[in-house]
């Protein structure tokens, strides 16, 4: 298990260090390198409002989406839920890996990828990145909030609300699998 979370950690510390190195060579400034990531000032308000938009259309998007995928005979989220605890890990052990891949996806995915890549090809390396599950509707599902975090990134060219929507989903998805 220990083993397991260093290995999470250096991945995640990967996902956060190659962007901003990547950025940081090209730009001959970090404060630039960070800010063309996405962590720019932003008032409270809109803030707010953006995360809480953002965090609405993710929780109805995902059960819109678990609605069809049980309605078509293809819903396999059980394997997550059995993946993670398969894994071992503890609720806080869990949350610690859940807050730093959260940051470290939006920071790699979406302020990265999204200006590299374009919107639905980081969406697309997002849902390959969610195979461990062993669930194709997490990779579906993967896909489809990606597309809507990278759009929401997109239009706000903010990390700071994804990144909290994206843990307040991350957050509930967790409750749901520890019966919280």
């Amino acid at each position: 298990m220990i083993l397991g979370l260093l290995l999470n950690i250096l991945f995640d510390s990967c996902l956060i260090a190659l962007p901003i190195i990547f950025l940081f060579s090209k730009k001959h400034s970090l404060k630039k390198a960070v800010q063309e990531l996405g962590f720019r000032k932003i008032g409270a308000w809109q803030f707010l409002k953006k995360t809480l938009l953002l965090f609405i259309a993710m929780i109805a998007i995902s059960i819109w989406l678990s609605l069809a995928l049980s309605f078509l005979g293809f819903n396999d989220l059980a394997l997550v839920s059995k993946s993670v605890e398969k894994a071992g890990m503890v609720l806080p052990v869990f949350l610690l890996i859940a807050v730093l891949r959260v940051i470290s996806e939006e920071i790699f995915f979406r302020g990265f990828l999204v200006e590299k890549i374009g919107i639905v090809a980081s969406s697309g390396v997002f849902a390959l990145f969610h195979t461990g599950y062993g669930s194709a509707a997490e990779m579906i599902g993967a896909f489809v909030l990606g597309l809507v975090l990278a759009k929401a990134f997109q239009l706000n060219k903010n990390l700071y609300p994804n990144i909290l929507a994206h843990a307040a989903y991350n957050a509930i998805a967790l409750a749901a699998i520890f019966g919280i």
